[in-house]
């Protein structure tokens, strides 16, 4: 199987051109666009432009309403409860972004729920734009039912993801934790299918409660840290189902149905550093503490210790630079679906790549 490297400004228009063809706006289009290729561009590949095709058939099956007005429906000075009427979690993370880092610019310190909406993609996109360069930021969703508690033999509950980021002063700008609260999220184990790669054991489990690296017999994932990844998880939905009023994971709709929206629910809030301390002060702490976290003596061959975030900025300087690596396969399914559209996407074979 080939690889080809693709331009993250090419791979975004590219993108937003396919959303606006399935009758997007243009800055609806670009807003998808920009959440995917970051993900691309972070190699956090689960969550990248292998989510356009699952993306656009929920937009053209009616799964993901068009003409969601995406209203704030309960508001205070400090808070907001929107309701996405099933549309795009692209577009309503986009508003409530804007709406709570505009809260705690203000306000100190501010949180905006979600209901009824859509997959909302990679954490860290919503962690980082809410962070800027003042605040800690943190975003968190329910997903469709993905696990259960260790050793249950019907999954209750998404593998509800949480991301909380932070600029570490100007050596480290993107201090990011990201993660599911399974052992691994779902996406990856497709993306690793689709690039060909053999999917480890203890990831998957089938519908008799065993272990399976067969994406098709997955029934459930593993829970990340057994009984706490799952209480972690609950707490994902205390803040973003309980405060919302939104659907609750067991009753939320699989979010593979086309002509079905999700009905997730989502959290986003905003810590403005200056209420607690002077930000540079904060700021240069952080470095400092990198830094000891680097100089940490480490096992022959396990290289400097790595503060959360630190690999995937890493790539995100490599990919923007070299291009974003593609497989064959994804290609291929990008190509066609941009045929489909009068999008032409034949450029995407133009450059092979040894990378992976």
């Amino acid at each position: 199987m080939q690889n080809y490297s693709v331009q993250p400004e090419a791979l975004k228009k590219f993108t937003t051109a396919i959303f606006e063809a399935a009758g997007l706006k243009n800055n609806e289009a670009a807003s998808i666009a920009e959440l995917l290729v970051h993900a691309d561009l972070r190699n956090v590949h689960s969550h990248g432009v292998l989510r356009t095709i699952p993306y656009l058939e929920k937009i053209q099956g009616g799964g993901a309403s068009k003409t969601s007005t995406y209203p704030v429906i309960k508001e205070t000075t400090n808070t907001a409860v929107i309701d996405a009427q099933g549309g795009l979690g692209a577009l309503v993370g986009e508003k409530a972004v804007a709406l709570c880092r505009e809260k705690a610019q203000k306000n100190l310190i501010s949180m905006v729920v979600v209901k009824n909406s859509n997959h909302f993609g990679m954490g860290a996109h919503w962690a980082l734009k809410l962070a800027g360069d003042d605040m800690i930021g943190v975003a968190c969703s329910t997903t469709d039912l993905t696990m259960g508690p260790p050793g249950a033999k019907e999954p209750f509950m998404g593998n509800n993801p949480f991301a909380f980021a932070f600029k570490a002063g100007e050596k480290y700008p993107e201090f990011c934790v990201d993660m599911a609260t399974s052992l691994v999220a779902m996406g990856k184990c497709k993306d690793m299918e689709k690039r060909g790669k053999e999917i480890p054991h203890g990831w998957m489990l089938d519908k008799d409660g065993n272990d399976t690296t067969s994406v098709k017999d997955c029934y459930m994932m593993t829970t990340m840290a057994g009984h706490k990844g799952f209480g972690i998880a609950l707490v994902v939905e205390l803040f973003a189902t309980l405060l919302s009023g939104g659907v609750l994971s067991p009753d939320i709709n699989n979010q593979d149905l086309a002509d079905t929206p999700e009905l997730s629910s989502q959290c986003f809030a905003c810590f403005n550093i200056s209420a607690f301390r002077d930000l540079q002060e904060f700021q240069k702490n952080a470095e400092e503490y990198i830094d000891r976290l680097h100089a940490l003596p480490m096992k022959e061959g396990m290289g400097a210790a790595k503060y959360p975030g630190e690999i995937e900025y890493g790539c995100k300087q490599i990919n923007e630079k070299e291009g974003i690596v593609l497989p064959e396969t994804l290609v291929e399914d990008l190509i066609k679906t941009g045929e489909k559209l009068g999008v032409d996407g034949n450029f995407l074979k133009e450059t092979v790549t040894d990378r992976q």
